[in-house]
C-alpha cells in the first residue's frame, strides 16, 4: 500500500514540475538598437561670376529596431562658405570653431525615421575668392549624426571641398589658402544732397569696398555722432528701414577687390547749425568679433552740410 501510494504521489509531483517546467518564464521583450548609416557626396566646387559654387548631398538612414529622430552637426570645410539661406539645413544652433562655422541642423521638417528609412538634405557652399586656373582643395568639415536617445553621435564623416579650376581640371590641386581677417574700406563719401524722392531728408553717397577673400557675413556703417534730432532712416537702394545710426551696407556678401556705392537717408538735425558739425563713419565687416586687417581706412570724416548746388 506504501509503495503503491509512493509511487502515485511521486508520479503527481513529477507531473507537476513537468507541467511548471514546460511554461517556461515569459520572453523577454528584444532591447532597442539605436543607430544610423551615414553618406555624404563629394564636395565639388565649381567656379562661376562669383566665386565657386557647388553641393554634397547628405543621406541619414535609420538602421536602429524603432522609429526614431535624428538632427546632424556640420562643420564647413571652408570658412564662411555654408549657404545657411539656400540648403535645407534648418539650424538651431551655430557657433565658430578653427574659424568655421559649426551648425546644428533638425531633419527635413523635424520628420522622425522608422527603422530603414531616410532623408536627404542638399548642402550648397559659396566661397567667395577669384577663380584660379589651377584646382585648389581644402579640408577641416565634417558631419555628425545624432539620435535623440543618446548624447554621443550614432554616425559621423569627415570631408573636405575641392575647387575645379577654371580649365576643368581636379587633378593634382594646391591648398586653398584663405584671407582669415576681413578688410573693409571706405573709398569716398558725399557730397550731401537733397532726398530726390522729395522725403526732405538728407542723401550721404558712401562708396565701400573689401579686399581680400577673408569670411565675413555682411557689411555695416556706422555714422557718430550724429546731431540731435538725426537718424539713418534707410539706404539707398533700400534694404529695410533703419531707425539708428548704423546700417546694412546693402547686398550679398562682398568679392575681393569689390567697391559698392550706396546712399545713407539721414533726417535733418533739430538744429540746422549742427549740419556743420565733424561726423565719423565706420564700416566693419562681421565676422564674429574678428578685427579688421586694416582698421585705419575703415574710417572717413565728414558733415550733413548740403553741398553748394544741393
Amino acid at each position: 500500500m506504501f509503495r503503491k501510494t509512493g509511487t502515485l504521489l511521486t508520479a503527481a509531483l513529477l507531473g507537476l514540475t513537468a507541467t511548471i517546467g514546460g511554461a517556461g518564464p515569459a520572453a523577454a521583450a528584444p532591447e532597442r538598437t539605436v543607430g544610423a548609416e551615414l553618406s555624404l557626396s563629394k564636395l565639388i566646387l565649381n567656379p562661376t561670376e562669383r566665386g565657386y559654387q557647388g553641393s554634397a548631398e547628405l543621406t541619414v538612414t535609420n538602421t536602429g529596431s524603432e522609429n526614431d529622430y535624428f538632427y546632424y552637426k556640420m562643420r564647413e570645410p571652408v570658412p564662411g562658405a555654408f549657404q545657411f539661406w539656400g540648403s535645407d539645413c534648418d539650424a538651431f544652433d551655430q557657433r565658430v570653431e578653427q574659424n568655421r562655422r559649426v551648425a546644428n541642423c533638425s531633419s527635413p521638417d523635424w520628420m522622425t525615421l522608422d527603422p530603414g528609412e531616410s532623408f536627404r538634405v542638399t548642402l550648397d557652399f559659396n566661397v567667395l575668392t577669384d577663380p584660379r586656373n589651377y584646382p585648389m582643395s581644402m579640408g577641416g568639415g565634417w558631419v555628425e549624426v545624432y539620435s535623440v536617445e543618446q548624447d554621443e553621435p550614432v554616425a559621423s564623416k569627415s570631408f573636405g571641398a575641392l575647387f575645379r579650376s577654371t580649365t576643368g581640371s581636379l587633378i593634382r590641386p594646391r591648398p586653398y589658402v584663405q584671407d582669415t581677417q576681413p578688410d573693409a574700406a571706405i573709398e569716398s563719401v558725399g557730397p550731401v544732397t537733397l532726398d530726390p524722392e522729395g522725403s526732405g531728408m538728407l542723401l550721404l553717397p558712401v562708396t565701400v569696398s573689401y579686399r581680400g577673400d577673408a569670411p565675413h557675413d555682411s557689411l555695416y556703417i556706422k555714422a557718430s555722432p550724429l546731431p540731435a534730432g538725426s537718424l539713418i532712416y534707410y539706404t539707398v537702394p533700400a534694404d529695410g528701414p533703419v531707425g539708428s545710426n548704423r546700417a546694412l551696407v546693402p547686398g550679398l556678401r562682398m568679392m575681393p577687390g569689390e567697391v559698392r556705392s550706396f546712399g545713407l537717408l539721414i533726417s535733418q538735425p533739430t538744429d540746422p547749425a549742427d549740419l556743420q558739425d565733424v561726423i565719423t563713419l565706420e564700416v566693419t565687416a562681421e565676422w564674429y568679433e574678428t578685427p579688421d586687417a586694416n582698421p585705419s581706412d575703415n574710417t572717413a570724416q565728414t558733415t550733413l552740410a548740403l553741398a553748394a548746388n544741393g
